[in-house]
């Protein structure tokens, strides 16, 4: 009958989220800002994924850690209740962590000024609070916003997080939104070019 069981770790997640949008935007925003895009590229000789691979890996292996360390606390020295192990929960938390880095590279990708971007991932990430299905049931939400829930990878990480949690009833139940979270790598792939020409155009740097 303790709601904070249901509510403490997801609502973690979904604060990770937000932090997880800006901080990624913002570390390439960043080169444009102050004028180092040009340098940035040469030191990955002229690969863009090489460029924002290097540039985000350092912060996916903090975000993936402190996600562990999250869940060691919830469930190891918190002993909340759990229906599965600590791998399945790990490797989940891990994809979630790169998932919502490649859905920042996307929306950067799209809008590559750092002054327009860091007020569009904030209402992202808002939005991905209020559709992840913690507070209010994602299937009986009005049939609009039901489908929009999808592009959150908030959303499908709460779906896995509960069936892993409350009864570990297999990945059977869990496939599509596994299969959507690698998915969400797959936009920021196709708009690398875009980016690259955005950042050596350099004409969204001074965009106050």
């Amino acid at each position: 009958m303790d709601y904070s069981i249901y509510l403490t770790h997801p609502f973690f997640f979904v604060f990770l989220q937000v932090i997880l949008l800006l901080v990624t935007t913002y570390a390439i925003g960043s080169e444009g800002k102050f004028h180092t895009s040009a340098d940035w590229l040469a030191t990955a000789d002229g690969s863009i994924w090489t460029a924002v691979t290097a540039k985000l890996l350092p912060y996916t292996l903090i975000f993936i850690a402190m996600s562990v360390l999250a869940n060691y606390v919830y469930f190891g020295i918190m002993h909340i209740p759990m229906g599965c192990g600590f791998w399945p929960l790990n490797l989940t938390s891990a994809l979630f962590v790169i998932a919502t880095q490649a859905l920042a590279v996307f929306l950067f990708s799209v809008f590559p000024a750092l002054s327009i971007i860091i007020s569009i991932v904030s209402m992202v990430g808002s939005l991905g609070a209020t559709l992840s299905g913690v507070t209010f049931p994602v299937p009986h939400m009005f049939a609009p916003v039901y489908y929009t829930s999808y592009l959150f990878p908030v959303r499908h990480f709460v779906e896995i997080g509960q069936n892993l949690l409350y009864g570990n009833y297999g990945y059977a139940y869990m496939w599509t939104n596994v299969a959507c979270l690698f998915l969400f790598l797959l936009p920021p792939l196709l708009l690398l070019p875009h980016l690259k020409r955005s950042l050596i155009s350099q004409k969204y740097d001074n965009i106050e």
